[in-house]
């Protein structure tokens, strides 16, 4: 073989690579998932099975030394650091939801509590905001890209 046909050769089969690498790229954009709207934390109702969807989210500025320890039913849950959410499946009714600071900044533990009552197929998303000495929860959350625990 002489150096022209083994270039003439060489020349021919490049295309294959690009080919693949197109095909790829089409086939990863064709399985993107789908944008929803929504708070990002929501689950389908195939996912829920006659239970509720419940989210919980730390405003942006809660403080960064401060975690936010989260209890249902009095039975604790978790406890969320910054830029961490929670989500779960929880069965429909009465419950009651409760959050403090962690460790509390002023000494005493200062707890906030809210009754929710949860009705079967919903999500629903609560927003902790914490002031200088009281947790508030928000109705609602948002679009949430950080961790769940």
């Amino acid at each position: 073989m002489t150096a022209k046909s083994e270039e003439v050769r060489m020349k021919k089969c490049d295309w294959i690579p690009k080919l693949m690498v197109f095909l790829l790229a089409g086939a990863s954009l064709g399985l993107a998932p789908k944008s929803m709207a929504g708070t990002g934390a929501e689950y389908a109702r195939s996912e829920l099975m006659g239970n509720s969807g419940l989210a919980i989210f730390r405003e942006a500025d809660y403080g960064n030394q401060n975690g936010l320890s989260v209890y249902l039913d009095g039975i604790p849950v978790t406890t969320l650091s910054r830029g961490e959410g929670y989500r779960a499946i929880v069965r429909p009714g009465r419950h009651i939801l409760t959050v403090a600071n962690t460790p509390s900044p002023y000494g005493k533990t200062r707890f906030t509590n809210r009754t929710i009552h949860l009705a079967p197929g919903q999500n629903y998303a609560f927003t902790a905001i914490w002031d200088v000495e009281t947790i508030t929860l928000e109705d609602g959350g948002y679009q949430y890209h950080g961790f769940y625990r």
